[in-house]
């Protein structure tokens, strides 16, 4: 659960939004452990979700139902000694489970409506090198995110946020037992796209190309 703060029109505080999840799946090892994963199907539910008040006009209240599910899968597999790739894959399907009208605007959400900054697909695939440089490990990769589309505003359905592809690389060097460097540069291509949405008049838009450098003593 988690709380929702404010109180209804009585003044009483607001019951907690309250979650219930169900998973079940499949944990497997193959080629002599050189590709191992999971594979799992979920279903979430969650309820006390705050809405307008249909009944006193201005206030709210914990009326809203909403469920989502799908199915997960991660895999690595080691191609060669040094080199690993790992997939993580999500579908995800969300939606209310009943009519609420939307606290902000008082617009009516029907049931079967699809949930904002959710997307269907989600894809991450991540290629590391492992190698030895000034006599120390070290490694190197590149990772790719893909986004599907997502609705960006509830009472506005025709509003959504377009699909994205981010290219990330890294690297890593150890110097020592106790020091190690890592560099990054994070939306490789600088790509434009939008993390979130609250609603059509509040979208946050994602960071250009970043690049960082860390170094670390333990």
């Amino acid at each position: 659960f988690s709380p929702n703060s404010g109180t209804d029109v009585n003044g009483t505080p607001f019951d907690p939004e309250n979650s219930k999840s169900w998973e079940t799946g499949v944990k497997f090892a193959l080629f002599d452990n050189n590709v191992t994963g999971t594979l799992a199907l979920f279903r979430a539910e969650k309820s006390n979700i705050l809405a307008a008040d249909p009944v006193n006009t201005g206030y709210t209240a914990a009326l809203g139902k909403a469920h989502s599910r799908g199915i997960e899968l991660d895999l690595n597999a080691w191609l060669s000694d040094s080199t690993q790739l790992a997939l993580a894959y999500a579908y995800t399907d969300a939606e209310t489970e009943n009519d609420v009208i939307n606290p902000d605007w008082g617009v009516n959400i029907p049931a079967g409506s699809r949930l904002v900054n959710i997307p269907k697909h989600k894809l991450n695939l991540t290629l590391t090198q492992e190698f030895t440089l000034f006599s120390h490990s070290a490694k190197a990769g590149i990772n790719a995110t893909y986004v599907d589309k997502r609705l960006g505003d509830s009472v506005s359905p025709d509003y959504e946020l377009p699909e994205y592809t981010l290219v990330r690389i890294f690297a890593t060097q150890h110097l020592g037992a106790n020091w190690q460097v890592n560099a990054s540069i994070n939306n490789l291509l600088d790509k434009h796209y939008f993390v979130s949405s609250y609603a059509a008049l509040w979208t946050q838009p994602g960071e250009p190309r970043t690049a960082i450098i860390s170094v670390k003593y333990t």
